[in-house]
């Protein structure tokens, strides 16, 4: 059992955020590092599933964020709508939700947020890495990056026609483009794209490329930068090291595909494994419950990106298969991997 004190996280995004409140409310002392000051923009796909929100709503409460009840999927003309089995999904800009949550966090008893304060090494006797795909802590558990080697744009815009409370999925030649409702009229646009096919024009080419966006762009304006991420997905065989006391969290410890759209959520319900395991010290349970859910969710994403391959497959999977893709949508947003459903 760790005394009430003595754990170091870095990295002030959603999972150390969501870790520090956790263990503050059970009296843990944490110092929460993070090197940027909120609010600030991040490539992001910025949805949150069911089963993510059912976890952020038992830690902090949610929100005030547009939500959403289901996707749409479309490929040349085809289109499928799937309706989440249980539940909304949320969608959150980055800056706003990060500050916000990083917020919670400092103002939890027995957390200390320190923003604009880069990790230096000093440690507490337990030390989370938070700190995202390119954790620092990858030299001591190692990452793989996930293939194929794909590269995420993301920025928000407002003009675009005929934005629902779905999140609209268009499978292209070289990735996928996704719309979201922001708020205020204001739409997310992200896109992923194979990184041979990836110029630094990319995203405007794309969205006059479909001809159904040429059609509900033609007043638009960018209201934020367009920001690219890159490499998207890893795995990281081993995310917790007894030895030394320090386990990783988040992206850090492996992020799926964004096609799945699985990493906030899947950070947020591993938020409490991660907190028992540390007040605990039952490490195994922790890496082995995290572990199976990356799987699910790796498992998923490769389903997805050899459906989606080409729009040609893609709209060929959406004529000919429709049925499929509501069981898909359960798959994405269930809550427990199927090893601890069966235990």
């Amino acid at each position: 059992m760790v005394r009430s004190a003595d754990v170091t996280i870095v990295g002030g995004g959603p999972a150390g955020s969501a870790l520090a409140v956790a263990l503050g409310r059970q009296g843990v002392r944490v110092e929460l590092y993070e090197k940027a000051r909120h609010p600030r923009l991040k490539a992001c796909g910025e949805g949150l599933l069911p089963h993510g929100v059912s976890a952020l709503r038992d830690l902090v409460g949610l929100p005030e964020v547009p939500t959403v009840r289901g996707l749409r999927f479309r490929a040349g003309g085809e289109s499928v709508d799937a309706d989440f089995p249980t539940g909304h999904g949320l969608v959150v800009r980055r800056d706003r939700f990060d500050a916000w949550l990083f917020e919670h966090a400092a103002s939890t008893p027995n957390v200390d947020a320190r923003p604009g304060t880069p990790y230096t090494g000093t440690r507490a006797p337990i030390l989370v890495g938070a700190d995202g795909r390119q954790s620092m802590f990858h030299r001591r558990l190692p990452a793989q990056a996930a293939r194929p080697h794909r590269v995420g744009l993301s920025t928000h815009a407002i003009g675009v026609e005929g934005v629902t409370d779905r999140v609209e999925v268009f499978f292209h030649g070289d990735g996928e483009l996704y719309l979201a409702p922001t708020g205020d009229d204001e739409v997310l646009i992200s896109a992923l794209f194979d990184y041979r096919q990836f110029t630094p024009d990319a995203l405007t080419r794309l969205l006059r490329s479909i001809p159904a966006m040429r059609a509900r762009t033609h007043r638009i304006k960018f209201t934020t930068p367009v920001l690219a991420s890159a490499p998207l997905g890893s795995f990281v065989p081993r995310i917790v090291d007894a030895t030394e006391r320090l386990l990783l969290v988040g992206d850090a410890a492996g992020a799926p595909d964004p096609i799945v759209g699985d990493g906030l959520a899947l950070a947020f319900s591993s938020t409490q494994d991660a907190a028992s395991a540390i007040v605990s010290g039952d490490w195994r349970s922790y890496q082995r419950r995290r572990l199976a859910r990356g799987a699910n969710a790796r498992r998923l994403g490769r389903l997805m990106l050899g459906l989606s391959r080409t729009e040609r497959r893609g709209a060929w999977f959406l004529r000919h298969c429709s049925a499929i893709v509501p069981r898909l949508l359960d798959l994405a947003v269930a809550r427990e991997p199927s090893s601890d459903r069966q235990a």
